[in-house]
């Protein structure tokens, strides 16, 4: 046990505390004497414990008991080694002392808590606890271990683990721990493989020029000698499929690929390995970028529609491809190959809303021009009302005229039965209530949600409220059977009577009905009445061939949907449809508002224009062309890093007029497809990359200097946005981390003030499905720098080896309850008349007793020892006296006639007497002599 001060800075109030006892001392006060004296006593330990509570005065208890914390390896590299693991540490906990403790931490992305620190001997019987082992941060499990151990423990850590670690500093911390007076053991395990195949490296050149060849370089590492298959893909396309035979350890192979188009290019290398027992490491990624002519892309929602916008590019230096929109890429890096992106009459309907979404990442982000034209798929009538093609257009879908359209009926009929549940219910929902968006508030509108029998959501009338009306709307919840015609029949019922100039029904189901009726005839009765029907088949449960059959009864459209995200387009398509006023056909001659660079081509005149789908300007729209209603023919904006252009008429000539043979049609659209182009500067940045694990650190180095913020946009191969963000380090240096959730590549976009920048971020896989050995080197370091060992077991887990700790137990309460005590005795003295004079007379009383019982003593051992000395004296001066002579006991008489026995008894008692007063006064005097000596 010991003693310890917390704060030692307050005892340096104990000077000014003594300079004030001084001057309380000296002060005259009412206080005298012994009263004076008691005060000053207490007053100065009131001081004194005051300043030792603020000190932190402090006792130490030694401990005695041992903690060890257990960090298991937990890691794919360490999969084969858990049963040795647990067994040593059973081991272990069967040998220690009921009152040492143990915890046991397992470790994998994070380190999570196993068994608590406890006495508790119980064995592990199975690990678990849930871990990330995609890869190792031994760093965590010692920062956990060291955050069970607490204040004033005796720990020991030992970590068991190859060494393998891919996140995080474990030297780094175990020194930390060693700081804090803990102990890091390690105990070293080797890894365990089965048969492993695995791609180590796939070189490519990231800068090639289109039609050039360029090497492919592959390192394959395997376990054992074995028979393999190495693909080689390009943008998903396998441009290499060869049987390859592996030896044991590294094995190289180069191969060499025509690049055909440009354009920005992933390549994949796969090993297909039979008994391979690690499919992780099997696949890695690298990109290039393949400079060559401009790519453009043309999507055609009908074969032959951009015919006349093809011939037209053929003049210019412009490689065009031209697909059907069922084509379309379904990755990020299929956009990212072309300079611009055209839609020719393509509805929404026939692309997924993930597609889309693709489209305006790759506008928005990465700088991918796009341009749509008109045609009754297209804009408004193509379904495009609230979708991320209309956010990148320089127009609306939706019509500000909307008071010239016709009456309008609308009825909603929606299956909500139990087969509609999840996403598809959702989906429908947002479908019905984009519709609302879409009509006048004096337009009707009828909700009939079925299953087994019809629900009306919304009552058939004028919306009104629109918000209201959707609300309604996105109220329906799926649940019971399928009975289409009741509700189908019930939709026709509430529109028959309406005075209307167009009626028009949407029926969406994803599966049978259960009863029949004569619905030919329903429907044919209502077609009579200008009431059209159109229907929507939702997945592959759907009666596809009835559903078509009565849209073609009814007079309207069939949609097989496979995709549900598509189900909202057709709405918004089918809704603006039936206005029809979508199309303006009186035929124009387009009115020239402003043709910015492109005037040249206007300034003597244009040809008449038969058609258009009617628009409505953005606000920030550049308009260059606007129709006899200044509805909007030719408009163009910047979108993001992205132009965008809309051409609301078509491009075949059966809308456009005299525009495809016009003289300036093709320098026209060579300038607006150019225009859409990219600018990029390729070397105007330069892009390092460091991995701590699967957090992906870039710094970026700018060509000039400064330090302004760096516009960054990153994305997946799949188009998702990745929460990333640069910060400036040093001028011109820009530096940002993100968690890369997946292997493969990753495309990075930068735009300066003045310019742009794009390349690909390849993240391989985790190193933990790498072929390494067990680092050893990194044990014994971490060993070294904890103050620990390399255990060849846990013999001596709980050994008393670790640094002696004390737990500290603060005096500070008791030491002010003590002051306060011993001042309101300080307060008493002073306020109360209390005299301590009683206690000096006892005193003085008791010591003058003593002293007269001593000065009585010695007076009468004086006065024995003269009785003494004149006895002596007496006697000699008498000389001997004569013995009597006895006879038969007869007593003889002296010459004088006394008695001699008589004689001889009364000096016989005064030497008695003598004898015991010298007896009792040695007794006193040897009493005296003890209570001196006490």
């Amino acid at each position: 046990m010991g003693l310890q001060v917390a704060n030692p800075f307050w005892l340096l109030a104990l000077i000014p505390a003594a300079a004030g006892i001084i001057w309380f001392a000296h002060e005259k006060t009412a206080l005298i004497g012994s009263r004076k004296a008691v005060w000053l006593t207490l007053r100065s330990l009131v001081f004194l414990f005051i300043i030792l509570a603020l000190a932190g005065f402090q006792l130490l208890w030694p401990i005695e008991r041992i903690s060890t914390t257990f960090v298991v390896d937990r890691s794919h590299s360490m999969i084969h080694q858990q049963t040795a693991m647990k067994k040593a540490i059973n081991e272990a906990l069967a040998n220690k002392s009921p009152e040492d403790r143990a915890a046991v931490i397992t470790v994998g992305a994070e380190a999570a808590v196993e068994k608590p620190l406890t006495t508790g001997s119980q064995e592990i019987s199975e690990f678990q606890t849930k871990i990330n082992p995609d890869y190792t941060n031994l760093a965590s499990g010692l920062q956990l271990a060291g955050s069970l151990f607490g204040d004033h423990a005796r720990g020991r850590v030992v970590l068991m683990t190859d060494g393998n670690q891919n996140i995080g500093d474990v030297k780094r911390q175990a020194r930390y721990l060693h700081e804090q007076g803990y102990v890091v053991d390690v105990m070293p395990f080797d890894v365990k493989r089965g048969k492993d195949v695995a791609v180590q490296a796939l070189d490519v050149s990231q800068t090639v020029y289109s039609g050039e060849k360029m090497p492919l370089n592959v390192t394959v590492k395997s376990t054992e000698e074995t028979d393999s298959r190495l693909r080689i893909y390009e943008d998903r396309n396998v441009i290499l499929d060869q049987a390859i035979h592996l030896k044991e350890g590294e094995n190289q192979f180069s191969f060499s690929h025509l690049v055909e188009k440009p354009g920005f290019h992933t390549y994949r290398a796969e090993v297909l390995t039979a008994g391979d027992h690690v499919i992780q490491n099997n696949n890695l990624s690298a990109f290039s970028d393949a400079k060559g002519l401009p790519q453009v892309l043309i999507v055609e929602g009908k074969e032959g529609a951009a015919q006349n916008l093809v011939e037209a590019l053929k003049s210019s230096a412009v490689h065009v491809k031209v697909i059907p929109s069922e084509l379309l890429p379904t990755q990020l890096g299929g956009y990212l190959d072309y300079e611009s992106i055209v839609f020719s009459n393509v509805s929404a309907p026939s692309l997924s809303a993930g597609q889309m979404q693709l489209i305006a990442r790759a506008v928005k982000d990465f700088g991918v021009g796009f341009i749509m034209t008109g045609g009754k798929q297209s804009f408004g009538l193509g379904g495009y009302f609230k979708t991320p093609i209309e956010r990148i257009l320089p127009v609306n879908m939706d019509l500000k005229g909307k008071k010239k359209l016709p009456s309008l009926g609308l009825i909603v009929v929606l299956d909500k039965s139990g087969s509609m549940g999840g996403n598809k219910i959702a989906l429908a929902r947002e479908a019905a209530a984009r519709s609302v968006s879409l009509l006048r508030p004096k337009d009707t509108l009828g909700v009939i949600a079925f299953d087994s029998k019809p629900w009306q959501v919304v009552k058939t009338g004028p919306i009104g409220d629109r918000e209201k009306v959707a609300k309604k709307i996105r109220s329906i919840m799926p649940g019971g059977g399928t009975n289409i015609f009741s509700a189908l029949q019930l939709g026709y019922e509430e529109l028959k009577p309406l005075d209307l100039s167009r009626k028009h029904i949407i029926l969406l189901t994803d599966g049978h009905s259960s009863t029949t009726i004569n619905w030919r005839q329903m429907i044919q009765n209502g077609k009579e009445q200008t009431i059209t029907l159109s229907t929507v088949a939702v997945g592959p449960g759907a009666d596809d061939a009835l559903l078509e059959e009565m849209a073609k009864t009814g007079g309207g459209r069939f949609y097989d949907v496979q995709n549900v995200s598509s189900i909202p387009t057709i709405f918004s398509r089918e809704t603006a449809l039936i206005t029809r006023t979508y199309i303006v056909d009186d035929p124009f001659y387009p009115k020239l508002v402003n043709g910015y660079d492109w005037s040249r081509h206007f300034s003597g005149g244009v040809p008449q224009m038969n058609a258009y789908i009617a628009t409505s300007p953005k606000g920030r729209a550049q308009q260059i062309l606007v129709s006899a209603k200044n509805d909007p023919v030719l408009a163009r904006w910047q979108y993001g890093l992205g132009k965008t252009v809309a051409w609301t008429s078509d491009l075949t000539g059966k809308w456009s007029g005299e525009w495809p043979v016009w003289k300036n049609w093709v320098p026209l659209w060579n300038e607006i497809v150019t225009w859409s182009f990219p600018q990029y500067e390729q070397d105007a940045y330069n892009v390092a990359q460091t991995m701590n694990g699967n957090q992906v650190k870039l710094e970026v180095t700018s060509a000039g200097s400064g330090t302004k913020p760096l516009q960054a946009s990153l994305v997946d191969q799949e188009g998702r946005a990745i929460d990333f963000s640069f910060r400036v380090k040093a001028p011109g240096t820009y530096e940002g981390t993100f968690t890369a959730e997946q292997a493969g590549v990753y495309y990075l976009q930068l735009a300066g003030q003045q310019s742009r920048f794009q390349t690909g971020i390849v993240v391989p896989y985790s190193r933990e499905y790498s072929l390494q050995a067990a680092n050893e080197n990194l044990l014994q370091q971490v060993a070294e720098i904890g103050g620990g060992k390399v255990l060849a077991d846990l013999d001596n887990a709980f050994s008393d080896n670790v640094p002696p700790a004390s737990k500290p137990q603060d005096l500070f309460y008791l030491l002010l309850v003590l002051a306060l005590i011993l001042f309101l005795l300080d307060v008493a003295i002073r306020r109360f008349q209390i005299s301590f004079a009683f206690f000096g007379q006892a005193f003085t009383a008791h010591r003058g007793a003593r002293e007269k019982q001593s000065q009585t003593i010695e007076a009468q051992t004086g006065r024995m020892a003269q009785l003494k000395k004149a006895s002596t004296k007496r006697t000699k001066s008498e000389g001997p006296k004569p013995q009597p002579a006895v006879k038969s006991g007869k007593p003889v008489r002296s010459s004088k006639g006394q008695r001699p026995q008589a004689k001889t008894s009364s000096e016989t008692v005064n030497r008695k007497s003598v004898s015991a007063s010298e007896e009792r006064m040695a007794r006193l005097l040897e009493a005296k002599n003890k209570r001196r000596k006490s």
